[in-house]
């Protein structure tokens, strides 16, 4: 399957954007709080590892020691506050003050960031990187507006397909038992287009519905299907990346304002210095595991040129049907014109046919 056909991965709690958590542990440390400590509430979908446990408590450790014991990190692993509409409920509520969410919940107060993974529009990190880089900043600013300050932004590998069957073609999909993460609006449009029925389940439920057949298919970054053990239940995993999974690190806007202005900066300077050398871990790490993959048993399904074909039509249907009801033209226009800077003679010449 081409790179960059299109993008409907599900995005929740990723490993991968949850190293943000880690990225801003220090400068919170100069938080001036009195009294009791202040203890921000993370939710991530992935289990407790040793390792993260570990990570968090070192950093717990030294946001003692700065602040007094004041200020503390408490983690609910495994999806344990809810499904991503649950968590982003509890925020609103106060309840849960930051997650790693993925564009279709980021979406929920910044309609058109869906555009970072328009369909077709990716085929290399070097576009994924340069639109987003042009296109954050205005999210930024109307996630703040809607109550939410986005700490950092990041993808967290390849999209690709995985199944128990093989699957090289898009009406390939209409037999078997594809899962539907319910949030995604552009899954749910792109089984619709290729005659698929999805099977709506939260992401705690999948692993599950994998292991007892109710579903046989899924979508995830190599890394992704690892972290959350979902890779056991496959057989089959696409050759070549479908789309990249992006997302988002998000804050509670009144936890962000009861910053001092010296501790805000100081969050940002930190994030900003360490976020490329974090997102070039990532990557490496979802290429790694893939390559594990094929090395434990997997089967990689390479396609054929005609085959890659079927794939981008779906793709172009699907990038069509978004354009005017998610984003803009103007955006996309925006997004494109970038974006073909870093493009291949193949993909220009699908992108703009007429240049």
């Amino acid at each position: 399957m081409e790179r960059g056909v299109f993008g409907v991965g599900r995005l929740g709690g990723m490993v991968g954007l949850a190293l943000a958590v880690l990225l801003v542990a220090e400068p919170l440390a100069y938080t001036e709080v009195a009294g009791k400590p202040t203890v921000i509430k993370v939710a991530v979908a992935f289990p407790r590892s040793q390792k993260a446990a570990i990570q968090v408590k070192r950093y717990n450790r030294r946001l003692a020691e700065l602040t007094g014991n004041q200020v503390q990190f408490r983690m609910y692993w495994g999806g344990a506050a809810g499904s991503d509409r649950a968590v982003l409920r509890k925020m609103r509520m106060g309840q849960i003050d930051a997650a790693p969410f993925g564009l279709e919940m980021v979406s929920n107060f910044v309609r058109e960031a869906l555009v970072l993974q328009s369909p077709g529009l990716f085929a290399n990190y070097k576009q994924v990187d340069a639109v987003r880089e042009a296109l954050t900043p205005e999210f930024d600013a109307e996630a703040y507006e809607k109550g939410f300050k986005i700490l950092g932004w990041a993808d967290v590998g390849r999209l690709r397909l995985f199944s128990k069957q093989r699957i090289s073609r898009p009406e390939h999909l209409k037999t078997v038992r594809p899962w539907l993460y319910p949030e995604s609006e552009t899954l749910k449009t792109f089984y619709r287009l290729v005659g698929a029925t999805g099977v709506p389940l939260g992401i705690a439920e999948v692993y599950g519905a994998m292991e007892t057949g109710m579903i046989d298919t899924f979508w995830a970054t190599s890394a992704i299907a690892s972290a959350l053990q979902w890779h056991r239940t496959g057989k089959f995993v696409s050759a070549d990346g479908l789309g990249f999974v992006s997302g988002a690190f998000v804050l509670r806007r009144p936890i962000w304002d009861a910053l001092p202005a010296q501790a805000r900066e100081a969050v940002m300077a930190m994030i900003a210095e360490e976020r490329s050398a974090a997102q070039r871990e990532m990557r490496v790490v979802d290429e790694v595991a893939y390559k594990k993959l094929l090395a434990r048993g997997y089967t990689a399904i390479e396609t054929t040129a005609a085959e890659r074909d079927q794939w981008w039509k779906v793709g172009v249907q699907l990038r069509k049907s978004m354009v005017g009801r998610v984003y803009s033209p103007a955006l996309v226009k925006r997004a494109e014109d970038i974006a073909l800077q870093f493009a291949d003679e193949r993909q220009r010449a699908r992108l703009r046919p007429q240049d």
